[in-house]
This record gives structure tokens, C-alpha cells and sequence, in this order.
């Protein structure tokens, strides 16, 4: 992609904004910001120095006309589609940060990518198949939508064996040539709902994914995805499925405490009883991983080796600790119900459960039979407590309550020996936090600081399992 003395529009100035501004001006474009936040409210230092390399804001709204004469926009994951509509109905290339960056790639080095989408999940099985290449003795650069932009890697010139891409919907929205040698879907379920007509639409994003790749590619999905028949036809890579059981057509499923793959010919088993990560779906999440890395040829020592070592992230069914025979768990990752649902499938009953903060357009209708079977005590804070409650209420002892400290006055006392409280909020942290990783943060500091006063001390040494 030639851009030289071309007016580019980056659309946002997030991370992916900021980046894709910092490999436009390596490559000699003439650089304009459109970003809706004040000027004041974006970073005056980062400003100032871009604008020294002549880039050009335009701050507080999205002006029309420049979008119209653009030579091409970039834009950012989560810009809303009818901000650049005027670009596109001028003939104006729309393209995202992710596109924008793979353009510059070598071909050796597009032969050597792994991309991983789904709703929930991705960035745990992102760092999963980082750290099996890793494992492996290779020079891995990790990023995408999680963590460093793709962008910065181009703009850096540094050298690695293997680029792992998480990606999102947003970021497929916009895309032309995207095409990784390895794809992974790791499932689909409502999310975005706000932003996309259904969720056939959301998935159609989803399999773009595959759309571009070709025969000699790999397309790593699970089994049974919703749309997969419609869609089918946007997967040109060789398809390896994983699935919870053994069936016809899967590569890789789990079976008593074992995962089992067979990819290539003969059957692989490797023993799961010192996997960390809690739940079902953490295993399907390693499932894809290791699949990623016999398609590149990771010998299953390295394999084993990850499953043993692998810790996870915080916030993400995170065990905090037990007090008085009362566990806590922080899924404050979990943003939508589906989240919610893989955690409830995966832990054992009584459960007091947290629920609530910013509404995200979806039901909450599906996790009633789990509720019903495993939920004690249901706890709804923030501002979707009442849409909750019209869904969810009456089905087990319910509060509603205004925030988390609330919630969890509640839990402490309601709670006792045996049960778990677990936050997995089935929303996202906008109403009352910067993002899920504050909301987790909190969550635990309270129950750190407060949980003895109510339960007792902390129980040193409990694995929860």
C-alpha cells in the first residue's frame, strides 16, 4: 500500500489510532486525526509531537468533508460505521488499523501468523499460543486487539518467528487482504447486539476470519458454530474442528481429564490434571491452542509443557480466595451472558451470584436454567439491575442493589461455608468503572479488606478446583 504524500484519516485516537498515526508517517502520508473527544481530553505531549510531524487534528466532532476527501480512512475498532459512511459513499477506501498494518507485512511473515476471534475467550487463548511458540524456543510478537497494536510491530522493523494476532469483529468489519496462515473461532454468542442488525450479522463479521485465506491455510473452529452452514462457503483453509467430545470430523476433544488430538494421523494425549484455568470452556480454549501448534509442527512435550505452566489472566474466573468456607471468584471479564454461562457451567453449586452494570442490547433469559440449578442467592447492581430483574427476577433469592460494594455486603451476609460468590457480571464496567479490569480490582481489594471481618480469615493454601 503506497502512501506516500496521500491524505489519510485515521478515524479515532485510541491505541490502534495512535498506531496506525505512527506507521501512516513512516510511510510518508499526509495524516489527518478525526477524533469526536475534545482536543483538550487526548494526550497534549503526544499531540504536540504529532503535530510537529505535521499531522493534523480535527477534535470535538467527525467532519464530513474531510472524510469525503480523504485518499483513504483508517478506522479504529468500535467507531461507529455511520461516522465513516460519508467516506464510503464518496469511493473512499475504509479500511481498519489491522488491515492497514498486515498490508505492510512481507510475505514470509504472513505465512508465519495466527489470528484468533471469538466472543469470549480470545485473549486467553491468544496468550496461550504465544506462550506454546515460546515453549518452543521462538521469538513471538503478541498483540492486535489485546495489548500492542499490530501497527507498532510493523513501525518497530524487529524480527520474530511467529506474529499471534488477537482480532476482533470490529477490526474484521474493515478489512481486504487480511488472510493468516492459521484462523481460530472459538465460538460465537450474543455480543454487540448495539452495534450489528442480529446476531447473524455479528457472526457474518466473525467468518471473515477465513475469507481471504486460501487452501494451503488453516481454519481452526469449533464444533457446531452457530452460522457455520450459512457461512461455510467464506472458509478456504483446511478446517480442523475441536469439540467437548469425540465425534465425527473433530480433531481435538476433551475426555475424562484428558485432551485428545489427532490432527495429522496419529493420536496425541495429553493430561489436563495440572491445567490452572477453570472451566469447560478454558479447555476448549487449549484445545484450539494446541491444534495451532501442530499445524506448525510444536512437538507435544512443548504442548504438555504449556498445559502445566499456563497461569491465565486476572479477572478472568479468577480465584481470590476462601474465607470461613465461603470461595470468591473474579469473572469481571465476563461482559455478556455467554461469559456468564461458562462460568456458571463450570463451577460447582451453591452459588451467590453478582450480576449487572452497563446493558449490552441482549437477554438474559439463557442463564436462567442455570440459575435454576445452581445459583443460592442472585445479586443484580448497576444500572441494568432492573432490566435484569424484569428477566431474572423471582427465580431464586434476589437482591437489587446499587453498586459493587453493595453487592458485596450482600453476599457476605448471605453467604455460607460451601458456597462461592462470583462476580461474572454478564454487562459491561461503563456505568461505575473505567473498564472490567478496575471493576475487577475493586472487587477483590473488598473482598480482601472485608471478607475476614464477615467470614474469618483468610484459608492459606486452598486450590480451588
Amino acid at each position: 500500500m503506497d502512501v506516500r504524500g496521500k491524505k489519510v484519516v485515521v478515524v479515532g485516537f485510541g491505541k490502534s489510532g495512535q498506531s496506525a498515526v505512527r506507521l501512516l508517517l513512516v510511510k510518508g502520508a499526509n495524516v489527518v486525526v478525526s477524533e469526536s473527544k475534545p482536543k483538550e481530553e487526548l494526550p497534549p505531549s503526544m499531540v504536540s509531537s504529532l503535530e510537529v510531524q505535521g499531522v493534523v487534528f480535527e477534535a470535538g466532532a467527525h467532519r464530513e468533508e474531510t472524510l469525503r476527501k480523504a485518499d483513504l480512512v483508517v478506522v479504529s475498532p468500535g467507531v461507529p460505521q455511520e461516522v465513516y459512511l460519508p467516506a464510503l459513499r464518496a469511493g473512499v477506501p475504509v479500511i481498519s488499523e489491522l488491515e492497514l498494518a498486515w498490508s505492510y507485512l512481507s510475505e514470509d511473515e504472513k505465512k508465519r501468523t495466527v489470528a484468533i476471534t471469538g466472543t469470549n475467550g480470545k485473549t486467553t487463548t491468544t496468550a496461550m499460543v504465544s506462550d506454546l511458540f515460546k515453549f518452543a524456543g521462538e521469538k513471538v510478537f503478541t498483540g492486535g486487539n489485546y495489548g500492542i497494536p499490530f501497527s507498532d510491530y510493523v513501525v518497530s522493523n524487529v524480527k520474530v518467528d511467529r506474529i499471534v494476532l488477537e482480532v476482533s469483529s470490529f477490526q474484521l468489519e474493515r478489512i481486504e487482504t487480511f488472510a493468516p496462515k492459521v484462523g481460530v473461532l472459538l465460538n460465537i454468542t450474543p455480543d454487540h447486539l448495539e452495534r450489528y442488525r442480529d446476531l447473524k450479522e455479528y457472526a457474518y463479521y466473525k467468518y471473515r476470519l477465513f475469507e481471504n485465506q486460501t487452501p494451503e491455510d488453516f481454519a481452526i473452529l469449533a464444533k457446531a458454530l452457530p452460522y457455520f452452514e450459512d457461512f461455510k462457503g467464506m472458509v478456504k483453509g483446511e478446517t480442523l474442528f475441536f469439540g467437548e467430545r469425540q465425534e465425527a470430523g473433530v480433531s481435538g476433544y476433551l475426555k475424562n481429564g484428558y485432551a485428545i488430538l489427532k490432527p495429522f494421523g496419529e493420536e496425541e494425549v495429553y493430561s489436563l490434571h495440572k491445567f490452572k484455568l477453570l472451566g469447560v470452556h478454558n479447555r476448549l480454549n487449549l484445545l484450539s491452542a494446541l491444534l495451532v501448534g501442530r499445524v506448525f509442527g510444536v512437538s507435544k512435550e512443548v504442548g504438555q509443557r504449556l498445559i502445566d505452566n499456563f497461569i491465565g489472566f486476572p479477572h478472568r474466573i479468577e480465584f481470590v480466595g476462601t474465607f470461613g468456607g465461603v470461595h470468591f471468584i473474579n469473572d469481571s471479564k465476563a461482559t455478556n451472558v455467554d461469559a456468564t454461562l461458562q462460568a456458571l457451567r463450570g463451577l460447582p453449586s451453591p452459588i451467590i451470584l453478582i450480576l449487572g452494570g452497563r446493558h449490552k442490547g441482549g437477554s438474559y433469559a439463557p442463564l436462567i436454567p442455570l440459575i435454576k440449578e445452581k445459583v443460592r442467592v442472585l445479586i443484580l447492581m448497576g444500572e441494568a439491575r432492573w432490566i435484569i430483574a424484569d428477566e431474572l427476577a423471582n427465580l431464586v433469592e434476589t437482591y437489587v442493589v446499587e453498586d459493587l460494594p453493595s453487592a458485596l455486603a450482600v453476599a457476605f451476609k448471605t453467604a455460607k461455608p460451601g458456597d462461592t460468590v462470583l462476580l461474572s457480571p454478564a454487562c459491561s464496567s461503563f456505568d461505575q468503572f473505567k473498564d472490567y479490569a478496575e471493576r475487577g480490582e475493586v472487587f477483590r481489594q473488598l473482598v480482601l479488606e472485608y471478607a475476614p471481618k464477615y467470614l474469618g480469615k483468610k484459608e492459606e493454601g486452598v486450590v480451588y478446583h
